[in-house]
C-alpha cells in the first residue's frame, strides 16, 4: 500500500476522533467555542485528507517509515481514547 494513502488515512482518523469528541459534547447539550473548533477542525482534516489523496501523485509523496508509524499510532490511540471517553461518560 502506498505511504501517502496510509498517511492521509491516519489524518482522516484523527479528524474523525475530533469530530466524534465534538459531537458527543453537542449531544450532551454543552456548547462551547472549543467544541465548535474541534468540529470544524475535524471536518477540515477529513476533507483535507480526502482532497490530498485525490490530487497528489503517490509517487511524489515521501515520508519516513518512522514518522508514518508515529502518525498511525497516534491516530489509533486518539480514536480509541475518544470512543472510550464516549462509552464511559454515559
Amino acid at each position: 500500500m502506498e505511504r501517502m494513502y496510509l498517511y492521509n488515512g491516519a489524518l482522516a482518523v484523527l479528524g474523525l476522533s475530533f469530530l466524534l469528541n465534538a459531537s458527543a459534547t453537542f449531544v450532551a447539550g454543552e456548547w462551547s467555542v472549543i467544541s465548535l473548533l474541534f468540529a470544524v477542525s475535524g471536518g477540515g482534516m477529513i476533507l483535507g485528507a480526502g482532497y490530498e489523496s485525490l490530487r497528489t501523485d503517490p509517487a511524489e509523496f515521501s515520508i519516513s517509515a518512522g514518522a508514518l508509524v508515529v502518525i498511525i499510532g497516534c491516530a489509533c490511540l486518539s480514536l480509541v481514547a475518544t470512543v472510550l471517553d464516549i462509552v464511559f461518560s454515559a
